[in-house]
């Protein structure tokens, strides 16, 4: 099973409704919105795709074949960007 986590080369910080993380070996800046935001604080300890979208279907008005879509999406990015780590258990 694959889980999620957030990468140790980010330092964030929240901004209005925002968050705002910098990687540090890249000197990148990114910005998540209220929804990525959500994923980010709840992948502070590693979390399984399915945990993940669970949880959002619970907290926002969405739907389950919407919701998996759009996590996936989300989460496939912050691995090519390295803000999110994925592992194998």
């Amino acid at each position: 099973m694959e889980r999620y986590s957030r990468s140790t080369n980010i330092i964030d910080g929240e901004l209005d409704d925002n968050q705002v993380m910098m990687h540090l070996e890249k000197g990148k800046y990114f910005g998540l919105n209220p929804v990525g935001k959500r994923i980010w604080e709840f992948i502070e300890e590693p979390k399984s795709f399915s945990e993940i979208v669970k949880q959002l279907l619970l907290e926002f008005d969405v739907t389950e074949e919407q919701c998996t879509k759009e996590v996936k999406v989300f989460l496939d990015k912050a691995v090519e960007c390295d803000i999110v780590s994925k592992s194998e258990i």
